[in-house]
């Protein structure tokens, strides 16, 4: 079981680093050190809505890039540096539709991932960034559902540039929209 969520964190962190081109950063950044975080100013017109939820866009998710920094445990890693609308989510109430991804590998229920593209284009394969995919932490037991069937979840969303054993893009507390 463990080995499986083994598998499950290696295929992220391999994504997380190695397919996605990068910046070098020129900024100076001691190893070990967090980088600076500034809090954007949250414009809620720049979102659409449903209900109090906002509608996340695949297209401001995409839109990011990555810098070359050092890292205590890995020399160095590719940090991802956000747009301001995507800041301006994290901590938000979302709701977020997507290729539905099961990850048995991880032997965790409460996990699935959920892509901008059906599985044969997603990051998995090779034919996307690790942008282009959410964690996807669920609250409840889902029904079955078949790979690459289009979901809905909401949930709080959160932005993740430190954290090496989840993507850059968390849905906590997430529910099944049916």
């Amino acid at each position: 079981m463990y080995i499986k969520y083994i598998i499950y964190v290696f295929v992220c962190l391999f994504g997380f680093y190695a397919c996605k081109p990068v910046e070098e950063s020129s900024t100076e950044t001691k190893v070990g050190q967090k980088p600076e975080i500034v809090e954007t100013p949250f414009d809620s017109a720049a979102y659409q809505w449903e209900g109090e939820h906002i509608l996340v866009n695949w297209k401001d998710l995409l839109d990011v890039t990555f810098v070359r920094q050092p890292h205590e445990l890995l020399d160095s890693a590719d940090i991802p540096q956000f747009n301001d609308k995507v800041k301006g989510l994290n901590g938000k109430k979302v709701i977020i539709e997507g290729f539905y991804i099961p990850v048995e590998e991880t032997g965790d229920e409460n996990i699935v991932i959920l892509s901008a593209y059906p599985y044969a284009q997603c990051f998995f394969c090779g034919q996307a960034g690790v942008e282009s995919i959410v964690d996807i932490l669920i609250k409840e037991k889902l029904p079955p559902i078949k790979t690459d069937t289009k979901v809905r979840f909401s949930g709080k969303f959160k932005t993740n540039a430190d954290d090496f054993d989840f993507l850059i893009y968390i849905l906590e507390d997430a529910k099944y929209i049916k």
